[in-house]
C-alpha cells in the first residue's frame, strides 16, 4: 500500500512552496475514499510507537513565508467614540459586532496593518471581522482566530522541516525581534511520534506562546499604527479564548487534509469558522449587542473613548493548559432582571473550556522549543522584567510578566479585575 505524505504543512501549503502568495492558479487535493493511508491508519488504531510507518521527510516539507499582517480588530465594546489626543472626534462610532452571516472570505495572510515595513499592502479588507457573542465560548474576535489559524500554518511548516537537527525560526516583530529557538528533536523521537503528529502538537503550543507574548507587548507600548496605542486590548475578555479557537480550527483543518493549498485551505476556514461558531452557539448580531450592552460598566466602559485604556474593565489572564471563556452570565454585578431577559442562551450547552497543553507523551514543549524575544528601545524603557545588559525575554518569563500586568490591573480596577 503506498503511504500519502500527510504533514498537515504540506496538504495545507504545497502550493505556497513554489510561488508567492495570490499569484498561482489553484491546486487541489482529492482524497480518494477506497484508499486507506498507513499513516492515517496507524494514528487511528494508536499504532504510532511500532515505527513502520512512512512517515513524511524534512526535505518534503514546503517553505512557507510568516504572514506579514495583523487583523484590524477590535477595541472590546459596541458603538464606540473616538477620540485623538483629548479631542474627540464627532460623528465617528464603532460598531464591532458582527453576525455569522456577514464574515467575508477568508484570504490568508490577509489585512492592511502590517507588520512588516517593507510590505506596503491596499487598504483593504473584505473577511468583515468583528465581536461575536456565543452561549458556550463568551465573546470570539474572528480577527484574532484568522490571525492564529494563519500563523499556525506557517510554523508548522518551519516546525516541521526543523525538528530533527534544530532551528531559529524568525517571527515577524512585535515590541522586538522573536525567534522561535527547536533544538534538535532527534531521529528516535520523530521516527517514534511521527513527524506530522509531534510537529502539530508543538505547534499549537508555541502559537499560544505567542499570542500571550502579543497581549503583552501591547499593554507595554506595543502597536500596529505608532500612533494608536493598543494596551485597550491587551488580555481583554475575548482575545485569549478566540486565540486558541483560531490555532484549534487551522489544526483541525490540516489534520483533516482539507487544505491542498492556499484556496482550498482559505475555503476551508470560511466553512471551519462558521461551524465553529455554530458549535460555540453564536447567536445573532442583534443579540450580541444586547450581551454587549448587558456588561457595559461591567467589563467595559461605553463613557470612555478608543484609545483610553480603561475603557476595557476586565481582563481575561488565563495563560495555563486551559482556557475558560468568559460567559456574561458570570459577570460580577449583573443585574439579574437583565441577565434573566436574554433568553437566547437559555438552552445553550456547558461552557467549552479549551485545551492547551505543554507537553507530549511525557516531553515537556519548554524543554526543547524557546520563545525568545529581544526587546527593542521601546519596550525595554518600561518592561518589569530588567537585566541589563541582556534584553532577552522567552516565553518562561511569560507567568511573572502577565502576575505584574494582573497587579497594574487590580490597583486601577480592584481586586477581581481579572474575573468576569
Amino acid at each position: 500500500m503506498k503511504a500519502v505524505k500527510t504533514l498537515a504543512a504540506l496538504l495545507v501549503l504545497s502550493a505556497l512552496a513554489a510561488a508567492p502568495l495570490g499569484c498561482r492558479a489553484p491546486k487541489w487535493e482529492t482524497s480518494k475514499a477506497d484508499r486507506a493511508p498507513d499513516r492515517d491508519l496507524a494514528v487511528a488504531l494508536g499504532d504510532l510507537a511500532y515505527g513502520r510507518i512512512q512517515d513524511i521527510q524534512a526535505a518534503d516539507v514546503p517553505v512557507v513565508a510568516a504572514p506579514q499582517s495583523l487583523r484590524p480588530c477590535c477595541a472590546f465594546g459596541t458603538g464606540l467614540t473616538v477620540k485623538v489626543g483629548t479631542v474627540p472626534i464627532p460623528g465617528v462610532e464603532l460598531g464591532n459586532i458582527v453576525g455569522l452571516d456577514d464574515l467575508g472570505p477568508h484570504v490568508y495572510d490577509n489585512g492592511f496593518l502590517s507588520i512588516n515595513a517593507a510590505d506596503n499592502r491596499a487598504l483593504v479588507d473584505n473577511e468583515q471581522n468583528g465581536l461575536i457573542y456565543s452561549c458556550r465560548g463568551g465573546f470570539i474576535d474572528i480577527a484574532h482566530v484568522r490571525d492564529n489559524a494563519d500563523l499556525m500554518i506557517f510554523m508548522l511548516t518551519a516546525i516541521g522541516r526543523g525538528m530533527d537537527g534544530g532551528a531559529d525560526i524568525s517571527v515577524p516583530d512585535q515590541g522586538g525581534r522573536i525567534t522561535v529557538r527547536v533544538n534538535p528533536l532527534g531521529e528516535e523521537s520523530v521516527r517514534r511520534y511521527g513527524r506530522e503528529r509531534l510537529a502539530m502538537a508543538i505547534t499549537e503550543w508555541v502559537i499560544f506562546e505567542l499570542s500571550i507574548w502579543h497581549e503583552i507587548a501591547t499593554w507595554y507600548g506595543y502597536s500596529s499604527i505608532e500612533q494608536w496605542p493598543e494596551k485597550i486590548s491587551a488580555f481583554s475578555p475575548e482575545d485569549l479564548y478566540s486565540n486558541l479557537v483560531g490555532i484549534k480550527i487551522s489544526a483541525g483543518i490540516m489534520n483533516n487534509n482539507r487544505a491542498g493549498d492556499e484556496t482550498d485551505y482559505n475555503r476551508s476556514m470560511d466553512a471551519w469558522i462558521k461551524r465553529a461558531l455554530q458549535r460555540l452557539e453564536a447567536v445573532s448580531k442583534d443579540e450580541s449587542i444586547e450581551v454587549m450592552n448587558l456588561v457595559d460598566g461591567l467589563w467595559w466602559d461605553s463613557s470612555r473613548r478608543i484609545p483610553d485604556w480603561t475603557l476595557t474593565r476586565r481582563r481575561h489572564m488565563e495563560i495555563g493548559t486551559t482556557v475558560t471563556p468568559w460567559l456574561f452570565s458570570n459577570a460580577t454585578g449583573l443585574d439579574a432582571d437583565d441577565a434573566a431577559d436574554f433568553e437566547a442562551c437559555d438552552d445553550a450547552g456547558p461552557p467549552l473550556v479549551l485545551r492547551n497543553p505543554d507537553g507530549f507523551e511525557g516531553h515537556r514543549f519548554a524543554d526543547h522549543i524557546t520563545v525568545e524575544i529581544d526587546l527593542n528601545d521601546k519596550l525595554a524603557a518600561v518592561f518589569p522584567l530588567q537585566n541589563p545588559p541582556s534584553r532577552i525575554v522567552t516565553q518562561a518569563d511569560f507567568p511573572a510578566v502577565v502576575e505584574v500586568i494582573r497587579a497594574a490591573n487590580a490597583e486601577e480596577f480592584g481586586v477581581g479585575a481579572d474575573q468576569p
